[in-house]
């Protein structure tokens, strides 16, 4: 509900949710089932390789298609790269 009882619908409004969400590109531990003492050596490719970073926006508005808007960032540890989102973003 909007100010003084009146709905999205009655004032022509968009309802929009928002959310981000960061995940690094280095591949997980795992435990394993062999002897103790005896660690297995797994060869992963992407040592670590960056991190990549997602914002999401969904909107609403009754009458109207619903609209997705995403943006993704990867970072890689170079110059000039930022490493998430700012405020501008």
């Amino acid at each position: 509900m909007a100010d003084r009882g009146t709905t999205a619908r009655d004032q022509d409004a968009w309802i929009c949710f928002e959310d981000e969400a960061g995940q690094s590109l280095r591949p997980p531990k795992a435990r394993t089932w062999s002897r103790q003492g005896h660690t297995p050596v797994v060869t992963v490719s992407g040592k670590g390789s960056g991190r990549v970073s997602l914002a999401g926006l969904i909107c609403l508005k009754p009458g109207q298609r619903t609209r997705l808007i995403y943006r993704m960032l990867l970072y890689r540890g170079r110059r000039g790269e930022q490493k998430g989102f700012r405020e501008v973003d």
